[in-house]
């Protein structure tokens, strides 16, 4: 079942161009980097290996976005749950797909990463780009599929993941100061900053939040889908 679900999202024309196009937004980022800008006195590029490894590292979020897209507006998946008998069988069929996708495409965006942060911003341990790139890859476009799922609209799945985590922060922080090191936005920047070892285990805490998540939207949407049909 994993396989035939793979082969026709993967043989999608619209995967095909969001695959594209996170291609092309990585190389805008280095390539951005490279420029001579400057929004201050100082005269040096607003984009530090950091924050252009951060910004590559959404690239995925437009594959997640498509993904969900595709699956939102199809009534497939649906079908074929009535026709395994399973909706648990075909949560998971689904999400382990979609999880493959990404983390290909992840991989590949995450090695066309490293090419431009050694470019850019000289050489370093590869090893340990390697390994942060595609965390933070695939943990953005498991993140971006789970919300998108889970609200069945992908807009609005999108506007929570780029928007709450920034409004709810400083509630947060107020009220229990100590999860500043856990929330989603610190955990990114703890992970691009030298690859430290606590950010990378908070990301894989993080990866395995929304994937649980994304299992069980996917779920509920065939659970409401099927006893609305």
């Amino acid at each position: 079942m994993v396989k035939a679900l793979l082969y026709k999202d993967v043989t999608s024309r619209p995967l095909r161009i969001a695959c594209l196009t996170a291609m092309c937004w990585v190389i805008v980022v280095y390539a951005v980097a490279l420029m001579p800008i400057s929004m201050d006195e100082s005269g040096n590029n607003p984009l530090n290996a950091e924050s252009s490894m951060t910004l590559a590292s959404q690239a995925t979020v437009i594959i997640a976005v498509v993904l969900s897209n595709i699956e939102i507006g199809s009534g497939e998946t649906v079908m074929a749950a009535l026709i395994a008998g399973s909706r648990r069988r075909m949560a998971y069929a689904l999400i382990t797909e979609k999880v493959v996708i990404i983390l290909i495409a992840g991989l590949f965006l995450a090695m066309l990463d490293i090419i431009g942060n050694v470019v850019v911003y000289g050489d370093g341990d590869v090893g340990c780009l390697l390994l942060c790139c595609l965390l933070l890859a695939v943990m953005n476009g498991i993140a971006a599929l789970s919300l998108s799922m889970f609200t069945g609209n992908v807009l609005l799945g999108l506007s929570i993941y780029l928007f709450v985590p920034i409004l709810l922060k400083p509630f947060i922080m107020y009220l229990i100061p100590a999860t500043n090191g856990l929330s989603y936005p610190e955990t990114i920047r703890a992970a691009t900053a030298d690859c430290s070892l606590v950010g990378t285990l908070v990301s894989i805490m993080w990866l395995l939040v929304f994937i649980i998540a994304g299992y069980a939207a996917m779920g509920l949407r065939l659970h409401r889908a099927i006893d609305m049909g």
